[in-house]
């Protein structure tokens, strides 16, 4: 076996003769530098992996709160028309929304479509996008116009225009 040692000794001096051995002690200590700024950075993985989840999950809405916030809405779009006195809504939904991640899409002789995943190993994941909230269906509203035809149909074609529905999807009641 030989001793290198003489060859770190000669590589050494070599360098300092040809004054490049600052630039070298100076690269290195700006990498162990950047290794550490990026230690404390970035932190250790789980603390990465936490907050990812926790990005994930500030996009949630709950169904019930969703719900109650449309029906609060209708309710209030109802009492701003002239001529209504009180107003109780139900809100009808399709589905109840889902999840939405990232796609790769592939067109060809078959198209295919791949879920993006982030991260490797077992902290591999998809892509989270956001959540797709269940669109209205159809409303019914119980208020007190006064008995009048017209403020009926008023808040039939505005709620329409609203929420994109047909009029036979919406109706409106004397209470």
């Amino acid at each position: 076996m030989t001793d290198r040692s003489g060859d770190v000794i000669g590589a050494v001096s070599y360098m300092k003769s040809k004054g490049t051995l600052r630039i070298v002690i100076i690269g290195f200590a700006l990498g162990a530098i950047l290794l550490l700024i990026g230690s404390f950075a970035f932190g250790d993985k789980e603390e990465n992996k936490d907050s990812v989840n926790a990005a994930d999950n500030r996009q949630y809405v709950s169904f019930a709160e969703y719900k109650a916030s449309i029906k609060a809405e209708i309710e209030s779009t109802c009492l701003r028309v002239s001529g209504v006195q009180s107003a109780y809504a139900v809100v009808f939904f399709d589905g109840a929304g889902e999840s939405k991640y990232a796609q790769n899409t592939q067109s060809g002789n078959q198209e295919k479509n791949e879920y993006v995943i982030i991260g490797s190993g077992s902290s591999a994941h998809a892509l989270y996008l956001g959540e797709s909230l269940p669109r209205v269906s159809g409303i019914g509203v119980v208020c007190d116009t006064g008995g009048s035809n017209n403020i009926k149909n008023e808040l039939a074609a505005l709620l329409s225009a609203t929420y994109g529905l047909p009029l036979t999807r919406i109706y409106v009641s004397e209470g």
